[in-house]
């Protein structure tokens, strides 16, 4: 075996442990045997049910090149019958060496005859190697054509190759189902994120299409962003990760509660037993004046506090944000007490209702926070359960720090600026952009990207986001996508 020879198989089986792409691994296996044998052509089809598919052709004196970094494929697949010599290869699972297939009658040779006739080709030697791995699955076969001497005639395939290419074969094979394995679970993976993530958003109207924008703002944005040049690139295995991460980053709000998950307003079911005591106190009011055990006045003005207590209630359980003046108010309604008729004295709104009624912002209590934001450690612990492997960690990293704040201020350990990466500072953008612009949360009303921006760059401003992040994310309008919400002609 001559020099070059064994460091061209060396080279085979260096690309065969670090290739990753399958196309550009069956280009570079086909190249590789088609310069050890010194053949002008060569075909690579892969195994598809019943038929053989076409996935790199070569003919050097031709300049034809199709499949792979080359032109598209244009020919149809072979069937799996014994007239197809290539398919013979696979059908009796053993290499083909023939000299000169027009000497030869074992096999039909129809094909490369026609072949022949109509581009004035001239073939002869034919070679055709079946791709078998460990476990006896063919999965492919090599077609090489016309071998060629020194001076370049064509000759007959040398047999020493025979068992050099059936190596190569062999090998390539298990490669090819290493890396087909790969793929399935891959998209077994894939196909179980979205499934979790379908859950997570199916648990709550008002999430219902959370991460799937997110996912879809991230995507947009990496390749926005790999377009730039700005020296920040995601290839495809970060981008991979950084966008299961965003699938999965709500998946610790499986086991949040629905009624905090949902809690639309700040009294929720409290909202109606208020109301109910207030009717209550007016009747009782009513009968005591009755009774004579207090003037007209005194229920007039006792009736007076009613309807204004009914109507802060009201005003207070549905506001964005609790001022100082409506804290006053409430802090006094809490303060009045109503006679029952056994005389016990209770409050006109409970300690419970009034925390409630003053939450200063949004529509949970201190305790339901807490609770709300528990999801993100429990995101972390369900990952963590799940074998991602060194090359995929990051998705458990990046899911669980998406309500990190650089300032510190976030959860669920404070982290700061130096311990927040780039992807993650990213995510919490993406995160926070689309929370502010959905159509449908049970504490606020969408708002325009333009609102959301400002909101944003607050953020940024008070410390708590990444403002040059923050100003790319703004030029790649990633938020425009291509598909309507529910309802609606368009996300922005």
């Amino acid at each position: 075996m001559k020099k070059d020879t064994l460091q061209k198989i060396l080279d085979i089986g260096i690309a065969l442990s670090k290739e990753k792409d399958t196309e550009r691994l069956l280009e570079y296996i086909l190249n590789a045997v088609m310069d050890i044998t010194h053949c002008d052509g060569g075909t690579l089809y892969i195994k598809e049910e019943e038929k053989l598919e076409f996935k790199i052709m070569i003919t050097k004196s031709r300049g034809i090149h199709q499949g792979g970094s080359g032109d598209a494929i244009t020919m149809p697949p072979v069937p799996l019958v014994k007239e197809n010599v290539c398919a013979c290869g696979v059908l009796y699972r053993q290499l083909i060496n023939i000299p000169n297939v027009y000497e030869s009658s074992g096999y039909d040779f129809s094909g490369p005859k026609k072949y022949d006739a109509i581009t004035g080709y001239a073939t002869r030697s034919m070679m055709v190697v079946p791709m078998e791995d460990e476990k006896g699955t063919i999965i492919g076969v090599m077609q090489l054509i016309n071998a060629m001497d020194e001076e370049g005639n064509v000759v007959g395939f040398r047999r020493e190759y025979e068992q050099i290419l059936l190596s190569v074969g062999s090998q390539a094979a298990i490669c090819l189902m290493n890396m087909n394995y790969a793929k399935q679970i891959r998209n077994m993976l894939d196909s179980f994120v979205r499934v979790m993530s379908t859950a997570i958003d199916a648990r709550s109207p008002y999430t219902a299409n959370h991460t799937r924008n997110m996912v879809a703002y991230a995507s947009q944005f990496i390749d926005w962003l790999n377009e730039q040049n700005l020296g920040w690139n995601f290839d495809e295995k970060e981008k991979y990760v950084f966008l299961m991460s965003a699938w999965l980053h709500d998946i610790g709000k499986l086991i949040t509660p629905q009624e905090v998950m949902d809690k639309r307003d700040r009294l929720a079911e409290n909202y109606t037993i208020i109301m109910d005591r207030l009717e209550k106190i007016r009747l009782l009011t009513k009968i005591q004046k009755l009774q004579g055990k207090i003037s007209d006045e005194e229920a007039a003005s006792r009736y007076e506090k009613i309807v204004k207590a009914r109507q802060l209630v009201h005003d207070v359980n549905e506001i964005g944000v609790m001022t100082d003046e409506l804290v006053d108010r409430v802090n006094e309604l809490a303060g009045f007490r109503y006679e029952e008729e056994d005389g016990s004295v209770h409050p006109w709104i409970t300690k419970e209702e009034t925390e409630q009624l003053l939450i200063r912002k949004g529509t949970l209590t201190v305790k339901e926070r807490e609770i709300m934001q528990q999801h993100v450690e429990m995101t972390r612990i369900m990952l963590e359960q799940m074998s991602f492997g060194e090359e995929y960690q990051n998705v458990v990293t990046f899911a669980a720090q998406h309500h990190e704040r650089l300032n510190g201020s976030g959860y669920p350990k404070g982290l700061k600026a130096e311990e927040i990466s780039r992807e993650v500072r990213l995510l919490v953008i993406i995160d926070v952009f689309e929370a502010l612009t959905a159509r449908e949360r049970p504490y606020k009303t969408p708002i325009p990207a333009s609102k959301a921006l400002e909101i944003l760059y607050r953020m940024a401003d008070d410390g708590e986001i990444d403002r040059d992040i923050l100003e790319l994310f703004e030029k790649s309008q990633a938020w425009v996508l291509d598909y309507p919400q529910e309802g609606d002609k368009g996300v922005c």
